[in-house]
């Protein structure tokens, strides 16, 4: 009598399942956002706080990653110095600069934007093609979002100029999230291309920060820098591990866990008003993603 062997389907381990990777992410990098506004209320300044956190929060990955001993190639370089400026650089000075403004709950609603203009680009690269349902989970995400902060006003009269800096975060982490996938590094481990990134970032920041921002001072609150860069750290790593097994367009919802995270922030932290709206909100966020995710319905033979 022969004997076949069993074949067991693969199943893909839950620490690299899309979703779970979503939320991490999304939580991780969310909390940057309260901590930022701290940093503010500390003293930091935009630049040197996004600064010292990308340096120092690369420096974290690279040496935790040194047990791979990768060698870093010229197109490595320059990956990383391009999406350091659109995805760290960009983004984190303006939300710091704005969120004093705005306030965290409204900085915040500037991720839930990134979905859409990563749609747009993604399809302009022929990244993307159209799809009713995942057009409607974005749309849908970000109605989700809105709810999150329906009814609350603008902290300032005078907020046009802050709000017009804030649409600058979603089209540059848009336009990093069409570059990252397309150009991402074969054969490079999280850590070496989160930690290339970030202190990429902080690279293209030195300038700003040498011609207009101090040193910091000896009784500058440095803890409030080491949290940063913990959360920040963790963050990216999940992030470039999210970003291997998610397209572009998923991978942009992040957008929507951080605000969600910076909203509930927030409200405990700073005393922000919560609106009777969330319990609705989340289920919108969810069926979004739910959209977004859903594959296309293969023709049956």
């Amino acid at each position: 009598m022969s004997s076949f062997p069993t074949v067991v389907p693969t199943k893909r381990p839950f620490t690299e399942s899309p979703l779970m990777l979503l939320v991490l992410t999304g939580i991780l990098l969310g909390a940057t956002l309260p901590v930022a506004r701290l940093a503010g209320q500390a003293g930091w300044s935009p630049i040197a706080f996004t600064f010292w956190a990308a340096l120092g929060s690369g420096l974290i990955l690279l040496i935790a990653g040194r047990p791979a001993r990768q060698r870093v190639s010229a197109s490595v370089v320059k990956y990383s110095f391009v999406a350091g400026i659109l995805s760290v650089a960009m983004p984190n000075s303006l939300a710091f600069v704005v969120m004093p403004e705005l306030g965290t709950t409204m900085t915040s609603l500037a991720y839930t934007l990134p979905p859409l203009f990563t749609y747009a680009f993604g399809w302009m690269a022929g990244m993307e093609h159209y799809r009713a349902t995942r057009l409607a989970g974005v749309l849908l995400g970000m109605a989700g979002v809105g709810l999150l902060v329906l009814g609350k006003p603008v902290q300032q009269a005078s907020a046009g100029t802050g709000l017009l800096l804030a649409l600058g975060i979603p089209l540059s982490i848009a336009a990093g999230n069409v570059y990252r996938k397309r150009y991402l590094p074969e054969g490079y481990e999280a850590q070496t291309l989160a930690g290339g990134m970030l202190l990429a970032g902080a690279a293209a920041l030195l300038p700003l920060l040498v011609a207009a921002a101090p040193s910091p001072s000896a009784g500058t609150p440095w803890l409030i820098l080491l949290l940063q860069c913990v959360f920040t750290s963790l963050g990216y790593f999940v992030y470039f591990r999210f970003q291997k097994v998610a397209d572009p367009v998923y991978f942009s919802q992040l957008g929507y866990v951080m605000s969600a995270t910076g909203v509930v922030c927030g409200v405990i932290l700073f005393g922000e008003r919560l609106t009777p709206w969330m319990p609705v909100a989340v289920a919108v966020i969810a069926a979004g993603v739910m959209l977004v995710n859903r594959r296309p319905s293969q023709p049956r033979s």
